[in-house]
């Protein structure tokens, strides 16, 4: 698929990644992949500019691909999405959340006690595939640096705020669906907590 060929949508929503599994999940997105270019898919780097005009997009959702992406050069794409956004659309952010136990317990630590690779993110010790590990108090700083939280609206709906207190609100699935809650991962439900930071960011 094309930018151009998306545009014709009516309703145009994208997907920051690849729309592989639970696809059904995810009609009506389109994915922007690294290395995927078919009819559900736009072969596209989001570190780029979006060749998009502005506030030309429904819903902008990104699941488990900024932590992949540095930390540095977090703001800058999510004002660019804030950009293409339509008055009102939304951008949906989930994050892993480093704070939940089944992060942090297989992570590695340095020895002033911070992490510096989670074997479960991919890649190796020197070349992870996490580049930084999020939690709430780094995504705020995100978040404060951007235009949704400048002039728009964010709802953080799910994180820790250390690693005993978490916060969870109930999540509209039909704006976006996110695998990585206590409502589909069984991994979390017992007790239930959070394994991802999702926030809601409304332009």
């Amino acid at each position: 698929m094309t930018f151009e060929e998306f545009s014709k949508f009516k309703i145009r929503k994208l997907y920051a990644g690849d729309i592989v599994h639970r696809a059904n999940k995810y009609d009506g997105f389109v994915g922007l992949s690294l290395t995927r270019d078919n009819e559900n898919h736009i072969k596209f780097d989001i570190t780029q500019d979006f060749p998009l005009p502005e506030n030309s997009i429904d819903v902008f959702q990104a699941e488990d691909v900024f932590e992949h992406i540095p930390y540095r050069k977090q703001a800058l794409i999510i004002n660019r999405i804030y950009s293409i956004l339509k008055p009102g659309g939304l951008f949906r952010l989930s994050v892993p959340d480093y704070n939940c136990d089944l992060l942090y317990k297989r992570a590695l630590y340095n020895y002033k006690g911070e992490i510096v690779f989670d074997p479960g993110g991919g890649g190796t010790l020197e070349a992870p595939g996490h580049v930084w590990f999020p939690n709430y108090n780094n995504v705020l700083a995100i978040i404060k640096n951007t235009l949704f939280y400048q002039q728009g609206q964010v709802n953080f709906l799910h994180y820790y705020l250390n690693r005993e207190n978490f916060v969870l609100k109930k999540i509209d699935y039909t704006k976006g669906y996110i695998a990585r809650t206590p409502d589909h991962d069984k991994r979390v439900q017992n007790p239930v907590r959070p394994m991802s930071i999702v926030l809601d960011c409304f332009k």
